[in-house]
């Protein structure tokens, strides 16, 4: 006669189970959390933030100094883009009208992204070569 697994076996299946169930809803949790929504504050921090020392400093400070301007850029981005998922959705669909509106919105990207990239240059051009030669080694794309 066959012999039945003891509780022993019955314990740590059950605790295997509760371990991976916890591991697999934590994960879930914290993949399905929204991400937070852009700012000027968290634009500068990620933007100066791949850059490596004394460069990554120049950018914020640029960034910082040109608050304003990127402030504002980034609102026009945000409404842009706005009006072009409420132009998707409107009833009749107007596609010359979206059009028109992504056509916008690119161009307030641009706006957005000048501002950025011309406080990255104005930072790598002052930059030594040294701490240029390590711009390639200091983050992903």
């Amino acid at each position: 006669m066959a012999r039945r697994p003891h509780g022993l076996v019955y314990g740590a299946l059950a605790v295997s189970l509760a371990v991976n169930l916890i591991g697999a809803g934590y994960l879930g949790y914290a993949s399905w959390q929204p991400k937070p929504p852009r700012t000027v504050e968290s634009t500068i921090g990620f933007v100066s933030g791949r850059y490596a020392g004394p460069i990554g400093e120049s950018i914020r400070a640029r960034l910082e100094a040109e608050r304003a301007a990127l402030g504002t850029a980034l609102e026009e981005m945000k409404a842009a883009r706005r009006a072009t998922r409420q132009a998707m959705a409107a009833e009749p669909f107007d596609r010359a009208r979206l059009d028109a509106l992504f056509e916008e919105a690119r161009a307030k990207a641009v706006t957005f992204q000048r501002l950025i990239h011309g406080a990255i240059a104005d930072a790598a051009e002052k930059a030594s070569p040294a701490d240029r030669a390590r711009l390639d080694r200091s983050g992903e794309d």
